[in-house]
């Protein structure tokens, strides 16, 4: 008698937490199709007249608050300027540097993340930890939002600017054992590079004014480079995205 009054209880924690971890892990992104973004641009220039370009700052704030930019976050954004193939040659400040007779184009920065974790930790902190919350685990949705704003500088050679600015965000929900520090990156992964190509969209269609004026000898013919913002799918629209569970079984 005494056995099958402790083994209920013990069956029924074993159901839900086989409920919570078999049908609870599942997480998604969604990304907002922006609203400002331009037109693709592309363009064939002369290779002749590209310039290199210097990489000079990049400003990173949180939530108002300024922070350190995490050095992957210097090595996307020049990765996602050289895919343009606008410039011949690509500098980061604090290494090796172009020439200073040698015309050039420098960039500035600026990003404001915006992070709202939507009753994340509150919910974390409110249940109580045993058998129910396993039991709730699939009904408890929680969201975390992310959202950013670049501003862009362009400076040429002659002193001359340009400034952009872009704005992306986007969703990453999941139930109460769905939550996973990966989710979270790929999503500012996502926005981040879905902002840097709306941005880069908008210098390439500024493109003659980062080319240098050069005669091209008479006789020799003039080689050019398609020039132009590397697009996916899920820069331009939202998207779901189921994610394999990784929970240990």
């Amino acid at each position: 008698m005494r056995s099958q009054i402790f083994s209920r209880p013990l069956i029924g924690s074993v159901l839900a937490m086989t409920l919570g971890l078999g049908t609870g892990c599942s997480h998604w992104i969604e990304l907002a199709a922006s609203t400002d973004a331009a037109p693709p641009a592309n363009a064939t220039v002369a290779t002749d007249a590209r310039v290199p370009l210097l990489l000079e700052t990049i400003r990173v704030t949180q939530n108002g608050s300024p922070i350190a930019p995490p050095a992957s976050l210097e090595r996307q954004v020049l990765g996602a300027i050289e895919v343009t193939r606008l410039f011949s040659q690509h500098y980061q400040s604090g290494y090796t540097q172009p020439a200073t007779d040698q015309a050039r184009v420098t960039v500035r920065l600026s990003i404001d993340n915006l992070v709202e974790p939507h009753a994340g930790q509150a919910a974390w902190r409110g249940f109580v930890v045993g058998a129910s919350m396993f039991a709730l685990a699939p009904f408890i949705s929680l969201n975390y939002d992310y959202g950013t704003e670049m501003s862009l500088e362009m400076e040429r050679w002659d002193g001359q600017i340009k400034q952009y600015t872009a704005t992306s965000n986007g969703s990453a929900h999941y139930n109460l054992f769905g939550a996973s520090p990966d989710v979270i990156e790929q999503l500012k992964g996502q926005v981040t590079e879905a902002c840097l190509s709306s941005l880069l969209n908008q210098v390439i269609q500024d493109s003659p004014f980062y080319l240098a004026s050069s005669e091209q000898p008479q006789g020799n013919p003039i080689r050019t480079v398609s020039v132009g913002v590397r697009h996916s799918s899920t820069r331009t629209i939202p998207v779901s995205q189921p994610i394999a569970d990784s929970f240990p079984r």
